[in-house]
């Protein structure tokens, strides 16, 4: 997951991402990407505090976002599933709506692959912030 360390909305993501890893932590390994920049000190978010508490999540610096341009992440809350080859079988949001945790489409996809079932679902919209903006947008404290 790559979030945007002050995007109101990612709050719902995280404790989706919570939800799904509650059911599937023994299958999944879990990464949420912060990006930094030199203008902000974001490293006590309390989003990045509430990813930290997620038990089996590794949280990371992503520096001036170059592992969402990377992987074509653009808005906070997105997530990408990959296949033990390395192959990427979602891409998307794990929530309804702006903010609104609760089961949805992008939840159910992800937790039916990572537990083996097949779904016609491999990509959902994501509703958060711009991402990119937190790496390069210098000038303001907020999405």
């Amino acid at each position: 997951m790559f979030v945007h360390p002050q995007c109101p909305c990612t709050r719902a993501s995280i404790e989706e991402l919570n939800r799904l890893l509650a059911r599937s932590r023994e299958k999944v390994k879990a990464h949420v990407f912060f990006p930094t920049t030199t203008a902000h000190d974001w490293t006590t978010s309390s989003l990045r505090r509430n990813a930290t508490a997620i038990p089996g999540v590794t949280v990371s610096d992503d520096p001036e976002g170059e592992q969402a341009r990377l992987f074509g992440a653009e808005t906070s809350g997105s997530v990408l599933l990959f296949d033990r080859a390395g192959k990427m079988i979602f891409h998307g949001g794990i929530t309804s709506s702006r903010g609104h945790a609760g089961d949805n489409v992008g939840e159910s996809a992800v937790l039916s692959l990572v537990v083996g079932e097949k779904t016609v679902v491999t990509q959902t919209p994501v509703f958060g912030c711009a991402l990119l903006n937190a790496a390069r947008d210098s000038s303001s404290e907020t999405p």
